[in-house]
C-alpha cells in the first residue's frame, strides 16, 4: 500500500489488524446509511486483499533508519509522520485509528 512495490514472499511488512478494517469499513458503510448518528447493523464485513494496508520494511528503514528500524517491532510515531508527508494522498483515504500503533501486527516470514 505505501511502498509502491510488491511485497516478495518471506519478506518481513507490517499490516493493520484485519479487525481494525472491518471496525473502519463498517463505521464508514454506516455513516454513509444513517449518517454520523448511525445504528448498528448486522452486516458482517470481510477484509479482501485489496482492502489490507502494508507496510514494507523498506518504508521503516526510510523513516527510522537500520539500527532502529531492527529494534521498532511496529511503526511509531516518526513513521505515521513520513507516510502522511511522502503518502498524503494514500493516507487521507484512511481512518485516523490506523496511524495507532496497537492497528499494526509485524508479518514475520514464514520458517
Amino acid at each position: 500500500h505505501f511502498s509502491g512495490l510488491p511485497i516478495a514472499v518471506g519478506e518481513v511488512h507490517y499490516r493493520v489488524r484485519p479487525e481494525v478494517i472491518i471496525k473502519s469499513k463498517l463505521a464508514k458503510k454506516l455513516e454513509r446509511k444513517f449518517g454520523k448518528s448511525g445504528r448498528k447493523s448486522a452486516d458482517s464485513t470481510a477484509v479482501s486483499p485489496s482492502d489490507e494496508i502494508i507496510l514494507s520494511h523498506e518504508v521503516m528503514l526510510a523513516c527510522n533508519g537500520e539500527e532502529s528500524s531492527e529494534i521498532i517491532r511496529l511503526p511509531n510515531m516518526r513513521c505515521f509522520r513520513y507516510l502522511k508527508k511522502h503518502y498524503p494522498h494514500q493516507c487521507s483515504k484512511l481512518a485516523e485509528n490506523v496511524f495507532d500503533r496497537s492497528s499494526w501486527e509485524m508479518v514475520k516470514p514464514e520458517v
